[in-house]
């Protein structure tokens, strides 16, 4: 599902990760440790949204460095801010998502937005919108595509209760085929979830899942 083969990434002269491998097979994992551990590079680094130094990543057996087309077509990313243009509308966005990955908004998508109560912030720009509807279409772009891998950091913050309720079940009905990989400081969010916590240090010494 998702491979990790010797990750290497640093800094200047501080190395965050070093000969990384691991692999994650379907289900539910909370990525846990203390602020500046590396949790968000991590993530940034098994979408492609970051370089590695050294190492690949192996998406549905589909290599980010050689075939990067193929691997992010069967992922998705949610970063814990929104790095889209504040010009661009709800709508626009999901469309620009849609596009990019060659596919219609489906069902999935079209309820989530329902259930996230987006309907009346479809057309308003994002830069119109509090954070965390802005965190909501994120998260709803994340459906696009049905990914078989998502990676998520920090998806419950700025969500009031309701929606973090929402988004705990979701995932919980995605882990028995797919694998959801999210980082979070709220080990509520996690249980509620039914993840299996994992931290950094866990990733560079035992195996997580199962083929």
């Amino acid at each position: 599902m998702l491979d990790l083969q010797g990750v290497s990434k640093s800094y200047g002269s501080r190395t965050l990760f070093r000969d990384v491998t691991h692999h994650f097979g379907p289900g539910l994992f909370a990525l846990q440790g203390p602020n500046g551990i590396g949790k968000s590079t991590l993530l940034a680094l098994l979408s492609g949204a970051q370089p590695m130094d050294a190492g690949d990543v192996w998406v549905h057996g589909h290599s980010l460095r050689r075939t990067p087309v193929a691997a992010k077509r069967r992922l998705s990313y949610v970063p814990d801010e929104c790095p889209v243009y504040p010009f661009l509308t709800g709508r626009q966005f999901l469309e620009l998502v849609a596009s990019v990955k060659r596919c219609a908004l489906a069902t999935p998508v079209i309820d989530l937005v329902e259930q996230f109560g987006l309907g009346p912030y479809i057309d308003i720009r994002f830069d119109a919108m509090s954070l965390g509807t802005q965190k909501k279409f994120l998260l709803t772009a994340a459906w696009i595509g049905d990914p078989s891998v998502m990676l998520v950091d920090e998806p419950d913050n700025a969500l009031d209760a309701a929606s973090t309720n929402l988004l705990a079940a979701r995932y919980r009905d995605m882990a028995e085929e797919k694998l959801v990989l999210f980082s979070t400081h709220n080990r509520e969010f996690a249980a509620a979830a039914g993840a299996e916590v994992v931290t950094v240090a866990t990733l560079t010494r035992e195996k997580v899942g199962a083929e």
